[in-house]
């Protein structure tokens, strides 16, 4: 792994050969020159899937502790970004739904597997 531009552009090394590929994370104003790219969120994803793809070839009980951790991680970031939102009173967490279960009310929910 290369940064190119840290915390924004990083040159990864490919294995089994010499070919490389760029991951370009989202920039954003004010503190930076707008560009296109994707959220850690959206990497951790596709680990997420790759972890899952992986295990379904051949199985090893870490893989759930793995997939448990980028979940937190995915958590952590979400949090983050909340947080923010609430100190800019853009959001107001106390309006959110709840459920019946007396906890925020989670929209398009997908088993866990």
């Amino acid at each position: 792994m290369r940064a190119i531009y840290p915390g924004h552009r990083y040159e990864l090394n490919h294995l089994d050969g010499n070919g490389k590929s760029v991951l370009q994370f989202v920039q954003r104003s004010p503190l930076h020159v707008p560009m296109e790219g994707v959220t850690n969120q959206e990497v951790l994803r596709a680990v997420i899937d790759r972890v899952k793809s992986l295990d379904a070839e051949v199985p090893w009980a870490g893989n759930a502790q793995i997939i448990r951790h980028l979940r937190m991680a995915i958590l952590l970031h979400e949090s983050r970004a909340m947080e923010r939102h609430i100190e800019k009173h853009d959001f107001a967490v106390e309006a959110v739904e709840l459920g019946e279960d007396g906890h925020f009310k989670l929209q398009n929910m997908r088993a866990a597997a």
